[in-house]
């Protein structure tokens, strides 16, 4: 395959190696050390506030798990059916049940009045929204009715690292979860990383360590997993850091590529605004089920490898609760295609693949 859907771009050795003197020095490599502090150090200066807790995490999904345990949530978790099923996953490690919504035709999220129903009608005791595809989201009517509710909100942005963000710390009941594996924009292999109010970040590091504080102590107060980041992450994390503002420049160019030369398709609907995004993909949503699956032929064909997201749809798994059926999410997870991003292509490439791209949607839309 000429151009993969993603092509994961994880410094060279010899730019993060040097990093883990420190950590040899102290032979410290795991359990929240001097490299992971400095990398939630860089991280909450690059996007936080003065209430900003960063807190790294072995995984998006831990990072995303981190504040059900942490808040005790045993109950019932809204999420919504259009996304990954790494959110799932998370609520299940978590220990709680997981419970699903549809989702909005127009932006892909679930609606603020939808959640106040479904937190009114489930008994919900917290809530997971998705920023699909880690497109720019304002959540602060869903945090809102979160805390009416007494629940919790956690934003599930896993491809989001990098943009501009809403300050949902100032709240103790919210939290923001990115990935930062291989596969994303801010990539270090594994890992992941929760934003929060700074009350909650000794439970959050307690949740992520067996339910253990960091500072010796002689009990037992709640559970917990083993979601902490490794040095070795954490070194890779600091290399990645000094770099990523050019590579996200870089994203967001060829993500302008795609919008100018996708102006001429009214029937499929994509992101107009390149700095909405740190792109680890771009989104198109195509007319139909049909076209979607002659867009993804055309392409294999000419050398490219798409992916289809979120699909299937999390309301596929039968065995999940839902607060009503997801007839949206189903719809959306048939047709919705996504194309390469890279933040290394050449201007040849670039252009190379978005007229690979043009070519095959104008045979997928013609014929279908």
């Amino acid at each position: 395959m000429k151009f993969p859907i993603i092509r994961p771009e994880i410094p060279p050795v010899q730019a993060w190696a040097g990093y883990l003197d420190e950590a040899y020095g102290l032979r410290r490599f795991s359990n929240y050390g001097p490299l992971s502090a400095r990398l939630e150090s860089r991280l909450r200066e690059e996007w936080g506030t003065d209430c900003t807790a960063c807190v790294l995490a072995s995984s998006g999904t831990a990072a995303i798990a981190a504040p059900l345990i942490a808040r005790g949530i045993s109950g019932k978790v809204l999420l919504p059916a259009f996304t990954f099923p790494a959110t799932l996953s998370a609520v299940k490690m978590a220990g709680a049940t997981p419970v699903l919504m549809d989702v909005c035709r127009d932006d892909w999220r679930v609606s603020a009045d939808a959640l106040d129903d479904a937190f009114a009608t489930s008994g919900a005791q917290a809530a997971i929204v998705l920023s699909p595809f880690g497109l720019r989201s304002d959540f602060s009517a869903h945090a809102k009715i979160a805390s009416q509710h007494g629940g919790i909100l956690i934003i599930d942005n896993a491809a989001g690292l990098g943009v501009d963000r809403l300050p949902v710390e100032s709240s103790p009941d919210v939290f923001e979860a990115y990935s930062l594996h291989a596969t994303k924009p801010f990539a270090i292999g594994e890992g992941g990383v929760t934003f929060a109010n700074v009350s909650a970040e000794k439970a959050l590091r307690r949740a992520l360590n067996f339910g253990l504080p960091v500072a010796v102590a002689g009990e037992l107060p709640t559970w917990g997993i083993n979601g902490k980041l490794s040095e070795f992450h954490a070194a890779v994390g600091l290399a990645v850091a000094s770099v990523f503002n050019a590579q996200l420049r870089a994203r967001r160019v060829m993500a302008a590529r795609y919008t100018l030369a996708l102006s001429g398709f009214p029937e499929v609907c994509f992101c107009k605004e390149p700095n909405d995004s740190a792109w680890q993909l771009f989104p198109l949503l195509l007319p139909s089920l049909e076209s979607a699956d002659a867009f993804e032929e055309h392409t294999r064909v000419l050398g490219m490898e798409i992916r289809r997201y979120y699909r299937p749809s999390l309301s596929s798994h039968c065995a999940v609760e839902r607060v009503t059926e997801c007839p949206v999410s189903d719809d959306l997870s048939q047709r919705m295609c996504c194309v390469p991003v890279y933040s290394n292509a050449s201007e040849s490439e670039a252009d190379e693949i978005v007229a690979l791209v043009t070519h095959s949607l104008r045979l997928a839309c013609t014929h279908t």
